[in-house]
């Protein structure tokens, strides 16, 4: 075990931790012989230090490429691709399960950190143990002020079951027909009627990072926040941060929600059918191995 140096007060000397951890990273080793395969100390800052360098070990072997040395979402690979890498140092997160404009909880990120987001950049991360994500939300909380803001942090929104009528495909289709009134009058504008992401509303949106963005395409078998039932509801019901898309959770009963969340699987079924077209994310997936 190597031991970091120490002021007279016994407070580790946290400037010679970037030192020693780049000189670790060039010799392959862990950062986390610094302090030891496991914490000796029960102190929680101690603790927190520890996770802290491991976090920042597992992102710098397996993030830096998309999201930058420094977390701002500028890697050497961020350029080409259209959809953007997250800016840590924002602190804005689209995937949550709190309400819309306040931080996620740590299960929201490493929800996102092991199923990956379709249509990104962003892989299954399902090689990761649990403590090494643990130690890697430890780093990306780090990276923002945002979240030592007492005013964003948020229990999560409360999610239901998916209701027992969605497993009756008669129940589920009369149920979408009436999903699909209210998806013409609260997402069409943006999402388009056949949500093909092409609505008039649509048209030069930017997002909070300041890269236009365009209005998912729901006539897609595949969703950013996941493909189950359960994902799409807790999207509309909490909205995405950074984006135009707000949560309906107040506004929507949750059964108003379930028959869009039925209505958006119809126009994903048509969607399916559709012939893939290729694009320029596609083909640096393709070369550098990342799976969507």
């Amino acid at each position: 075990m190597i031991r970091i140096p120490q002021s007279s007060s016994g407070f580790l000397l946290l400037e010679c931790l970037p030192s020693l951890i780049a000189a670790f990273l060039c010799l392959g080793l862990s950062p986390m012989r610094l302090l030891g395969e496991e914490p000796t100390s029960t102190d929680p800052k101690r603790q927190e230090l520890h996770l802290y360098m491991k976090g920042r070990y597992v992102y710098q072997k397996h993030c830096v490429e998309c999201h930058g040395s420094t977390g701002r979402g500028n890697g050497p690979w961020a350029a080409e691709l259209e959809v953007k890498p997250r800016n840590f140092r924002s602190g804005l997160f689209k995937f949550r399960t709190t309400a819309y404009g306040t931080q996620p909880v740590d299960a929201d990120l490493r929800r996102t950190i092991r199923s990956g987001i379709s249509g990104t950049a962003m892989p299954v991360f399902s090689q990761l143990h649990d403590e090494e994500i643990d130690a890697l939300i430890v780093y990306l909380k780090n990276l923002s002020k945002a979240w030592k803001d007492p005013a964003l942090a948020a229990k999560p929104v409360p999610q239901p079951s998916v209701p027992g009528w969605f497993s009756s495909s008669e129940d589920r289709a009369r149920r979408a027909t009436t999903g699909s009134a209210r998806f013409a009058a609260l997402c069409a504008t943006c999402h388009g009627s056949s949500g093909k992401g092409d609505g008039a509303g649509g048209k030069g949106l930017i997002d909070g990072w300041g890269n236009p963005i365009t209005p998912a395409t729901l006539a897609s078998p595949h969703h950013k926040s996941g493909d189950r039932p359960s994902d799409l509801y807790r999207t509309i019901s909490t909205g995405l941060n950074g984006t135009p898309m707000i949560g309906y959770a107040d506004t929507l009963s949750e059964d108003e929600i379930w028959e869009l969340v039925a209505w958006i699987g119809v126009l994903g079924e048509s969607g399916a059918s559709a012939p893939a077209t290729k694009s320029v994310t596609a083909d640096k997936q393709a070369a550098t191995g990342v799976v969507e």
